[in-house]
């Protein structure tokens, strides 16, 4: 979460144009082709811009509306009330604490004396900004760190199967048998005279009886 938050940090400053246009709503149309977001309220697509860069999407998450990233934290069983640093902040402007109210996201740096230190995109008229926030407009927090750490085990534990099925992770190859040195020798017969016929009656005939029966 160092590195993220570092990678935040050097985009702080950045304003969006007249327009709305930022490069964050920009770069989100390669995430989803629904719509253009290049103008539409970027501050979630701050951080799934940050967390694409650096290969943490699986589990900082590609969102660009907060509700649904603040619902997929809690399916992910990663959502809290505890502020943390590294933690995905979650806000709702009027006080609320259902997540369907959530107006704005952030991420936590540091926690002070009941304070959130935080760093937000598109926030006092459009800008990536450092801010300290009380908590009572806080409806909850995204841990991404606890969906790396599950990852991270459902990962070894599935190494661990392909380990214990092979433990020298080898490949054993079998030599095919050569059937044809296994099948009996056959012996070829030339110039041989053909054998006689032989004679049969109809296969369901009854045997001879009585005074015509024939001698065995």
């Amino acid at each position: 979460m160092h590195k993220f938050i570092e990678l935040l940090e050097s985009q702080l400053g950045y304003a969006e144009r007249s327009s709305g246009y930022t490069k964050f709503g920009q770069w989100y149309n390669t995430v989803e082709f629904d719509a253009d977001y290049s103008t539409a309220p970027w501050c979630d697509m701050y951080l799934s811009w940050a967390a694409k860069k650096l290969g943490y999407e699986d589990w900082v998450g590609q969102f660009a509306y907060t509700v649904y990233h603040a619902k997929w934290f809690r399916q992910q069983d990663a959502w809290g009330t505890v502020p943390k640093p590294g933690a995905i902040v979650f806000f709702d402007w009027s006080g609320g604490r259902k997540i369907d109210g959530i107006d704005h996201v952030g991420i936590v740096t540091r926690v002070e004396g009941g304070r959130i230190h935080t760093i937000e995109g598109n926030i006092d008229g459009g800008v990536a900004k450092r801010k300290v926030r009380d908590t009572d407009k806080v409806v909850g927090y995204g841990y991404p760190e606890k969906i790396k750490a599950r990852l991270d085990e459902e990962a070894a534990q599935q190494q661990e199967i392909i380990t214990a099925s092979r433990p020298d992770n080898s490949v054993a190859l079998t030599r095919t048998p050569d059937l044809l040195s296994q099948a009996p020798p056959v012996t070829v017969r030339e110039n041989l005279p053909p054998s006689p016929p032989v004679r049969t009656g109809p296969k369901h005939a009854k045997p001879e009886t009585g005074a015509h029966a024939k001698a065995p």
